[in-house]
């Protein structure tokens, strides 16, 4: 489902960007605003520099640049997806989401009321488990369990650990007591019915340690249960439910989202005690995939919020098979993933008590790139023959189907073509010929393969890549806030491209009434050589002369409909732009004449093309006519500035005009 900008804008309003941010960072008065430390986990401060605007729905912190409105905040902070985060705070605020048509309604509806109902359940199931595991005495045997696996307190209470006893309807009375019906109890996948002729339910979780699996909006929606002490199987995970989809969630995430984007890194670990081991000691950057493979999903979900990505693997070859299968699906996510084998087939909860954090962090530090770790594991015992070119280029094919990055899929192939020994124009031949391939599903892959021709050939040709170095750039590491917003609206503004003249400009007369107002007497509106910076102002002009009282909050809005809302907010008042004195035309006045010149410059460069096809006739002396006038401009702007005429003095001469 896609939002319209309507709703956006509506459930932005009906939700304030302080009350979500007070939840992680006190803030007080400070000038027009409120200040508070800094709530992001990478800049720890002693004295606040993070900025809200209240009335302006904003927020930037002068130490580590962060910066952004309500969306954001939450894309950034807690890693949810723009969906997610406007999901989540319509219901916040309870604002229903929209429907379709009357048919799609009910059927809506009906997921909608499920997926509470099954929320609810788990949510009493989650709390049942943890409360049996703080009621527990110090020498319980599973309390002696947490003790010897280094399970601290302070790492029970951040990830809920609990604690499903030995009997067998434990849960299913605490349910019932509840008034919960055992068919919405067996729909979550947390009891069974009895079989056999026997009347009742049973639990499906009994003498386990229980690790809650949460989505990013902070709700449990399925469970991890580790056998205690002797038994099969050792982990035992919830079934899927219409609320729990395996290969779409990484434990751990809501979490360890905040580390994750501060380090710019993730680290990937199988189990939830790798996790939690590795959480407690310093390593917070870390997700587990609960003993499934990786899938599309996950890599999406990482993609989010970071391309950079350390995957532990087991040294086995089940290890192997599975560097082997994620390899392709990291590439097809966009990102720049790493493998790290740990020695002597030590799992990382294993190596961080025995070695320590600091050795673990030194190892993935210097973890090789997982093409070339992989690349090395199918060399082994190479002797360069010609067979086994062949038969190499073949298993890379699937690998260079997945990259998304020609530059990247270059640079891979000049490599690998010296590893094994053939020239690089060889090896791109090879990765393009009609013979033998893999499939990509057969790699383990689960991602739709591409037509092979234009997605490896047309990468080296630069087919279909980016235009120029800026859009390449921006493709592996843009400062966009927003990655995903472009497949939840339905109208995303491009503002990639445009001049620092036109962002500056942009932002300024967005900053309050007054500037706005003095850009519209300028009459510059129509003329703004940038699509996206003059609908921007188009939309901004609409608000102003329409509904006024929304004009202090539209640098907010705006932000959740552009490419780039950084470019809206490096120029706001939380950024102090503008003179010292506090009057900002004089900055406003200059950028006008900067995005006028650029205007005049494109116009004398058509206008001079055109005179080429004029040559000597009546339409080429018009055109010298133009292009005179245009100079003319040009000169009077260099001497004086952009004029605007004040509204009291537009009747009588030019001593009441402003100018820079």
């Amino acid at each position: 489902m896609k939002f319209s900008p309507e709703f956006i804008e509506r459930v932005a309003e009906g939700n304030n960007l302080v009350d979500i941010i007070s939840q992680h960072t006190q803030l007080k008065p400070a000038g027009s605003g409120l200040m508070g430390r800094c709530p992001f986990p990478d800049h720890p401060e002693k004295t606040p520099s993070f900025s809200v605007s209240e009335t302006k729905q904003v927020y930037h912190c002068f130490g580590c640049h962060k910066k952004g409105n309500i969306y954001t905040f939450l894309q950034q902070y807690n890693g949810m997806s723009f969906r997610e985060a406007v999901e989540f705070l319509a219901q916040r605020a309870q604002i229903a989401l929209p429907q379709v048509n009357e048919q799609e309604a009910s059927r809506f509806d009906a997921i909608t009321q499920k997926k509470r109902q099954l929320g609810q359940v788990n949510k009493l199931a989650a709390n049942y488990f943890h409360e049996n595991l703080l009621r527990l005495p110090v020498d319980h045997p599973v309390r002696q369990y947490t003790e010897k696996r280094k399970i601290t307190q302070e790492m029970i209470e951040t990830f809920q650990v609990g604690y499903a006893s030995d009997d067998w309807d434990g849960l299913v009375q605490h349910l019932q007591s509840k008034n919960i019906s055992m068919a919405l109890a067996e729909e979550a996948r947390l009891v069974k019915a009895r079989s056999g002729g026997k009347t009742g339910y049973f639990d499906l979780f009994r003498d386990r340690l229980i690790f809650p699996i949460v989505s990013t909006m902070a709700e449990p929606i399925a469970f991890g249960g580790r056998i205690i002490f002797q038994g099969e199987p050792k982990y035992l995970n919830s079934p899927e439910t219409p609320v729990f989809h395996k290969g779409k969630v990484l434990y751990g995430l809501y979490q360890t989202a905040k580390f994750i984007r501060s380090e710019d890194s993730a680290v990937i670990v199988e189990g939830y005690m790798d996790l939690v081991s590795l959480y407690q000691a310093g390593i917070q950057n870390v997700v587990a995939t609960m003993g499934t493979a990786l899938t599309s999903d996950h890599g999406r979900l990482l993609g989010r919020i970071t391309k950079n990505v350390v995957v532990l693997f087991d040294g086995d070859s089940a290890g192997q098979e599975a560097a082997e299968r994620s390899l392709p699906i990291l590439l097809a996510a966009g990102l720049f993933p790493k493998g790290l084998v740990l020695p002597d087939n030590q799992d990382p909860d294993d190596f961080v008590k025995t070695q320590g954090p600091e050795a673990l962090k030194n190892l993935m530090a210097m973890a090789p790139d997982l093409m070339m770790m992989i690349l090395q594991m199918w060399m082994k015992g190479y002797r360069a023959e010609p067979a086994e070119k062949v038969k190499l280029s073949n298993r890379l094919i699937p690998i260079f189907q997945a990259i998304q990055d020609p530059r990247l899929k270059q640079l891979y192939c000049a490599e690998i073509s010296q590893k094994m020994g053939v020239e690089d124009r060889w090896l791109r031949q090879a990765l393009q010929a009609p013979g033998p391939q893999q499939s990509v599903n057969a790699a383990g892959n689960d991602f739709q393969q591409k037509n092979f021709q234009t997605g490896i050939a047309g990468s080296f040709r630069g087919e279909n890549a980016s235009t120029n170095a800026t859009d390449a750039a921006d493709a592996t590491n843009g400062p966009i806030l927003n990655p995903q917003i472009a497949e939840e609206i339905h109208d995303q503004i491009q503002l990639k491209g445009a001049s620092q003249a036109e962002v500056l400009l942009m932002g300024m007369v967005l900053k309050n009434h007054a500037n706005f107002d003095l850009f519209l007497r300028g009459e510059l509106l129509e003329e703004i050589p940038h699509p996206g910076v003059k609908q921007v102002l188009k939309r901004a002009a609409e608000v102003y002369r329409q509904v006024p009282e929304k004009f202090d909050k539209l640098t907010s809005l705006l932000a959740s409909f552009v490419d780039r809302p950084e470019f809206l907010i490096e120029s706001s008042p939380l950024m102090g732009s503008g003179s010292d004195d506090g009057d900002d035309s004089k900055v406003i006045l200059d950028c006008m004449r900067k995005v006028k010149e650029q205007i005049i410059l494109q116009k004398r460069k058509q206008l001079t093309q055109e005179m080429k096809n004029h040559v000597g006739s009546e339409k080429h002396h018009q055109l010298m006519l133009e292009l005179a006038e245009l100079k003319k401009q040009e000169l009077s702007l260099r001497a004086n500035g952009f004029i605007i005429v004040s509204p009291e003095m537009a009747s009588e001469t030019e001593d009441g005009a402003k100018s820079v």
